[in-house]
């Protein structure tokens, strides 16, 4: 029998991690089912433990250890296979998520032939693949090296039944640690995932280099099951939808709803939503069952910059999915993006000005990175590449630095960086107020006039 030890690598961040990895909380929990013996290590949650791995393989001695990887995080993925191979040659170290799906020649190659496999994709299956079979030639879903050669497996198909996996093994991690994501109303809150997959095809997206762009939902009793044992279990309060795109089917979030309500459960939770995917009989079923805010996409301001990302959305949808919202007492958070293809200091404004006219309770202004798996990068690879930003710079936002890879615009960091500091004063009617009075007593004439136009 082969034991599995499944890692999450520490992010070059400050604050410790808001939420468990559940993406390997699955697979763990998957394997599980199937008599595997495996180990969850949450080493962004472990980050002062410094002999932690070291110590684990000489305990433990592995067969197997997978690494998940963000793109923030990818040196420390390739830091940690270094680790793991000085300390047994026979540990099979195979990485995977997001970075290593989007990228898997790329991801051997960096990591040195400290990493054997790369998993693309849902990575259930192909784990409990890895720990039944020898060959690994016949096993869909994998990227290695053999005989200083790539090989690249065929495509493995994303799980079509998301109902056949069980819960994620929260029990292998320490969950009280994690304080939950986004706004709090109540704590303790966690996180969980109803459905998989995104169809739209915003170019800056990189999600579907996982879960593909098939949407697949969980049935409404088992969405609903796991619910009332986050609250059993674990005392949660509060729950984060962390789909892609929670309200893509309305009959779904009807009846998601409903099942918390036949049930009498008290749970607070809010959801990422589209603009375009929401009507009023929606948000009230969401209101009643215990949405309190939803996490809107607007993006931009101008239709120009919308249609250049292939948002298939419009201004005039932004402004009425809000209305909609507000309508029906849900509060708001406001994702913006800034440097986006075509961007232009005229498009800037008007996003600007829309966030003032939508006036969300939250909101956060985004300066776009060309991620790994989405059209933007894959358009953009060799210019990107000659900027030579390594992968722990390549997102350094929100610190204000010019180590972000910005393209298809002709606006700098430093001028983007600038007009994300003035969206933010512009949120705060105080705050403006206060720049409005400094810029005119300095006679800062470029920037009087750029509040002016945000004001009117």
């Amino acid at each position: 029998m082969k034991k599995i030890l499944l890692l999450n690598p520490p992010t070059p961040a400050v604050e410790e991690p808001t939420v468990p990895p559940l993406g390997i909380a699955y697979i763990a929990a998957f394997l599980r089912e199937k008599n595997i013996d495996v180990d969850i290590i949450d080493l962004d949650l472990e980050r002062e433990k410094k002999d932690i791995i070291s110590d684990y393989i000489l305990a433990e001695n592995p067969d197997i250890v997978g690494i998940s990887g963000l793109t923030i995080q990818m040196e420390n993925v390739y830091r940690i296979a270094e680790t793991l191979k000085k300390a047994s040659h026979n540990i099979i170290v195979v990485a995977g998520g997001a970075h290593p799906s989007s990228l898997p020649e790329q991801t051997l190659k960096e990591g040195m032939g400290y990493i054997d496999i790369v998993v693309v994709g849902e990575g259930e299956h192909t784990l409990f693949d890895l720990a039944h079979h020898t060959s690994w030639e016949d096993i869909p879903g994998i990227v290695f090296i053999k005989n200083n050669q790539v090989h690249k497996n065929q495509h493995r198909k994303p799980i079509a039944d998301l109902d056949l996996l069980p819960f994620p093994a929260r029990d292998l991690l320490k969950m009280d640690r994690y304080r939950g994501w986004g706004p709090l109303k109540q704590a303790p809150s966690t996180h969980l995932i109803a459905s998989r997959g995104c169809p739209f095809d915003c170019i800056f997206c990189s999600e579907k280099a996982v879960f593909g762009r098939n949407h697949r939902r969980r049935n409404p009793e088992r969405v609903v099951d796991e619910i009332e044992h986050l609250i059993c279990e674990y005392g949660v309060k509060e729950i984060s939808f962390y789909d892609d795109l929670f309200t893509l089917k309305k009959d779904w979030v009807v009846s998601v709803c409903d099942e918390i309500l036949r049930r009498g459960l008290k749970i607070d939770w809010k959801a990422l939503s589209r603009v375009d995917t929401v009507d009023y009989d929606m948000l009230k079923h969401m209101k009643e069952s215990g949405c309190w805010i939803l996490f809107y996409g607007f993006e931009s301001g101008s239709q120009l910059i919308l249609d250049n990302i292939q948002k298939k959305q419009t201004v005039e949808q932004n402004v009425h999915a809000a209305e909609l919202a507000k309508k029906a007492g849900i509060e708001i958070f406001g994702f913006f993006m800034l440097g986006n293809a075509g961007e232009t200091e005229e498009t800037v404004i008007q996003t600007i000005k829309l966030a003032r006219k939508i006036k969300p309770k939250h909101s956060q202004f985004t300066i776009v990175r060309p991620d790994p798996g989405s059209d933007l990068y894959n358009s953009h690879i060799q210019e990107i590449n000659e900027k030579r930003i390594s992968w722990s710079e390549y997102y350094a936002f929100p610190k204000d630095t010019a180590k972000i890879p910005v393209v298809g615009t002709t606006m700098t960091v430093e001028k983007l960086l600038y007009f994300r500091h003035l969206a933010l004063i512009c949120m705060s009617r105080k705050a403006l107020l206060k720049l409005f009075v400094r810029t005119a007593l300095t006679f800062n004439i470029g920037q009087l006039k750029k509040i002016i136009k945000i004001l009117f």
